[in-house]
């Protein structure tokens, strides 16, 4: 049985004895998995918080960890929900690929798509974007406190996906910095050669950046000049969003654009 199938298996026993809890070797006589594999599995599990051990009779029960990825999911529903009908709008006024991107761990994943999806440009739910080399991943990069962000770009490789991916470190948080000026990030090519995106950043009401709205097209229709004039709807629409979230919008982005 392979390993993610046996920790699913575990993890899906403990789910249906939530209250009691197992033991080790209730476990493994009622998986059939040996005891010593059984054992380091769980021992692995606990070490991340999925499962947690109770003292007195050492059963094992799940861990805490499980609460965060759901709080996380139930939050990126509610965040899907209120950005629809935005990007439904952003994808008839443009005609391109719109979608939005939450921030997960060291990356962006996407939530939601509207427009063709086309496999070249690859982007689908639950697609996995880089926060180094992805217009959605430098829009929330740039917004993330310093100290945080210095830990993210200390413990990822920035791995150059194309020609064009900025994989130094004093260059990027250069490119950063203006991001965070302005409010808009563009990938000219970064991520997959000759396709292009810019997206804006959105916050939750603690004001903290939670994700993007993001556009992606190849670079034949979807040039820098034309990102340029899509600009200005996406920060209105990074807005509106974020403020229904009860955020409030960074002042100096709609000052250097002049949204009021």
């Amino acid at each position: 049985m392979p390993s993610v199938k046996k920790i699913h298996s575990i993890l899906d026993l403990l789910r249906k004895h939530y209250r009691t809890g197992l033991t080790n070797k209730e476990i493994s006589e009622r998986l059939s998995i040996p005891p010593s594999t059984c054992y380091r599995i769980l021992a692995d599990l606990k070490k991340y918080d999925y499962v947690c051990q109770h003292k007195p009779d050492l059963r094992y029960m799940l861990g805490f960890a499980h609460m965060r990825y759901a709080d996380s999911i139930r939050e990126g529903m509610d965040v899907t929900s209120i950005c629809l009908p935005f990007l439904e709008d952003l994808h008839r006024d443009t005609d391109e690929t719109t979608f939005l991107a939450l921030l997960n761990s060291n990356s962006c994943v996407v939530m939601e798509v509207c427009g063709n999806i086309n496999t070249r440009i690859s982007v689908g739910r639950g697609e996995v974007l880089p926060l180094h080399a992805s217009a959605a991943g430098k829009a929330v990069l740039a917004f993330l406190p310093s100290r945080e962000r210095t830990r993210i770009l200390g413990g990822m490789e920035l791995r150059p996906y194309t020609s064009a991916t900025i994989t130094d470190p004093v260059m990027l948080n250069k490119h950063l910095a203006e991001i965070s000026r302005s409010g808009v990030s563009y990938n000219l090519g970064e991520f997959h050669r000759a396709i292009n995106a810019l997206a804006a950043p959105l916050f939750n009401n603690g004001t903290r950046v939670l994700g993007s709205l993001a556009l992606v097209g190849f670079s034949v229709d979807l040039d820098k000049h034309q990102m340029k004039e899509y600009a200005g709807p996406f920060l209105e629409a990074a807005q509106a969003v974020s403020e229904k979230l009860g955020a409030q919008f960074p002042q100096r982005i709609l000052d250097y654009h002049n949204l009021g």
